[in-house]
């Protein structure tokens, strides 16, 4: 329903971009994170560990900033559906059956709200 909700589309704009950048930046992350690593198992055969330290490092601090950028998104987009969902609840009302042999017809507000609708929450 939050996708659907003709709502600010700012926001299922940037879940759609960070998605996509999500889908884009995992198979990049993953190797060149490897290529690092391979570059810096090659080095230290070498003897030159200087090199290996950085390739070491170099893929720490990629996979820090993946992962740090990954939970801030997905910490921010849950955010935004708890917002939508505290401040867009749909409740629906429901008048239990008159037990008087003859039933009093509602009125047609009543009948509105008693329709059985399937994004409603029944209270």
């Amino acid at each position: 329903q939050w996708l659907k909700d003709p709502g600010p589309r700012n926001e299922k704009r940037t879940l759609f971009c960070d998605m996509v950048c999500f889908l884009f930046i995992t198979p990049l992350a993953a190797i060149s994170g490897w290529l690092c690593l391979r570059g810096a198992q090659d080095h230290l055969q070498f003897n030159s560990r200087l090199e290996a330290i950085g390739l070491i490092a170099l893929t720490i601090a990629l996979f820090t900033i993946y992962v740090l950028w990954t939970l801030v998104s997905f910490r921010y987009h849950c955010q935004l559906y708890s917002e939508w969902r505290r401040t867009n609840q749909k409740v629906r009302l429901m008048i239990p059956a008159s037990r008087s042999p003859h039933p009093v017809p509602h009125s047609l507000l009543s009948a509105k709200l008693m329709k059985k609708s399937a994004d409603e929450t029944t209270v």
